[in-house]
């Protein structure tokens, strides 16, 4: 589960809905910051592996998984929001066409 770790645990959860964006809200024991690398502890394979861009995801409470380019992150003291963002035209374009590589 994303931002828990041996000393910071998930304690509550809320999905919401502001201006149209869903939000995940996650309340946790102790304070938290914005993810800011990729650790394989939150994204993607469990393997040890690196994951390309493409494949990376992040499970939310609810058990979703979406990929990691469609969402944002703000923390704030033991409060992390994670907001749903409208994948790009291009994130659309490379998940419908699979079989393309990226040059």
């Amino acid at each position: 589960m994303i931002g828990t770790d041996q000393e910071t645990e998930l304690v509550d959860w809320r999905k919401t809905t502001v201006d149209g964006t869903t939000v995940y809200e996650l309340e946790y024991s102790a304070p938290v910051s914005e993810p800011t690398g990729r650790p394989r502890t939150l994204f993607g394979a469990t393997s040890g592996g690196t994951v390309p861009a493409a494949e990376q995801s992040v499970r939310l409470p609810d058990g979703e998984r979406i990929p990691a380019t469609d969402v944002t992150f703000e923390a704030e003291g033991t409060t992390l929001r994670i907001r749903l963002e409208d994948p790009s035209l291009l994130t659309r374009i490379w998940r419908a066409l699979p079989w393309w590589t990226r040059g």
